[in-house]
């Protein structure tokens, strides 16, 4: 069997580049020549330090191949696959899902108990080949790069919690963080029609992307209280709609239910390391909404990834400005550590490229 190169994360700060077969091919999947990949918050949180994600993928316990949002061209077909051909562009939607579930049958597979995620469980896009089902393949057009397709895990991410916080014409909505999540947070949340959009984050040159973006106001909150200046900038009103990406370990859900107006939505986007405590009583008399966004699935009659490449085709949604900082595979500690040190580096999406 052929080899190929490939980043295996073995714990924190130690990913190692080494030699793994060539994946075999199910009839249903296809070998992609990777050209590029992205790291994710996720793949920040277990390469920094020890987490309770339990990590179990082809490769054995606490082993794993990153690289979920991915694209590439197609090397080889399986046995039974159609529509494809090889030398396709394609980008790549990560989640395999089991399609027998009430829950894929409803078309909200991201809920499916025995999904498991190219990238994590599948060996990833950190690698010069990568094996993935043909059905999960979205053909990219001319004018997008394979860069900017690696994004669309992002995109779709962040278009289902705009979805799910049912953003309108009649919104103002406050996006909490910055990173590549939130500014297509911004982006999706304006295609929807928002009315104002305020962004908070806690880096300068993140909030100067963000008003890229034409956003009514981006917001420092190591130096300004967001709460404080939501409700200067609006009032005394507060947002309809709050998007919280952030997660970690942050009080961002203290600050969302404070800045929301009653009977206001709130959706978490952000992994959280620990239980986060919750103002109660403010979300019981302001009759607020709290609901989560995970991943992504069919809204109505689409894949919400599929409606995200097609607001990239169009230039509804722009991901050039988000990826700051590219490296071939052999470089992979370099990029992990460039994405974990924003402040040094202004890095908002940190590419793998071959």
């Amino acid at each position: 069997m052929q080899d190929m190169k490939a980043a295996v994360l073995h714990g924190p700060r130690d990913i190692r580049i080494e030699s793994l077969d060539v994946p075999k091919l199910k009839p249903d999947w296809v070998l992609l020549k990777v050209r590029a990949a992205g790291i994710c918050g996720s793949d920040l949180h277990l390469y920094k330090e020890k987490t309770s994600i339990v990590v179990e993928s082809e490769l054995g316990k606490g082993l794993y191949v990153p690289g979920h949002e991915l694209s590439g061209e197609i090397s080889k077909l399986g046995a039974s696959v159609t529509g494809l051909s090889e030398g396709d562009r394609v980008a790549v939607e990560p989640i395999v899902n089991c399609g027998e579930c009430d829950w894929c049958h409803m078309g909200w597979y991201n809920l499916c108990a025995n999904s498991k995620l190219i990238g994590f469980y599948y060996n990833g896009g950190f690698a010069e080949y990568c094996a993935v089902p043909a059905e999960k393949c979205f053909k990219i057009p001319e004018n997008v790069s394979f860069e900017e397709a690696a994004t669309l895990d992002c995109i779709a991410v962040a278009e289902h919690a705009v979805k799910r916080a049912e953003v309108c014409s009649e919104d103002t909505v406050a996006i909490l963080g910055a990173g590549s999540i939130g500014l297509f947070a911004a982006q999706a949340a304006s295609v929807a029609g928002a009315r104002e959009i305020f962004v908070v984050g806690t880096h300068e040159f993140q909030l100067k992307a963000a008003n890229g973006f034409n956003v009514t106001a981006a917001i420092n909150a190591r130096k300004e209280n967001p709460v404080d200046r939501i409700n200067e900038l609006t009032e005394g009103a507060g947002v309809d709609k709050v998007i919280e990406a952030v997660g970690g370990e942050s009080s961002t859900i203290t600050d969302s239910i404070a800045m929301l107006k009653r009977r206001g939505t709130l959706v978490l986007t952000g992994i959280f390391l620990k239980p986060m405590p919750i103002d109660t009583f403010a979300l019981l008399t302001k009759e607020l909404r709290l609901t989560g966004a995970w991943g992504y699935e069919y809204w109505t009659r689409m894949k919400e990834f599929a409606l995200s490449l097609d607001l990239l085709e169009r230039g509804r949604i722009d991901a050039g400005k988000i990826i700051t900082h590219k490296y071939p595979l052999d470089r992979v500690s370099e990029a992990y550590e460039t994405a974990l040190d924003k402040e040094k580096t202004e890095s908002i999406k940190v590419q793998i490229v071959f």
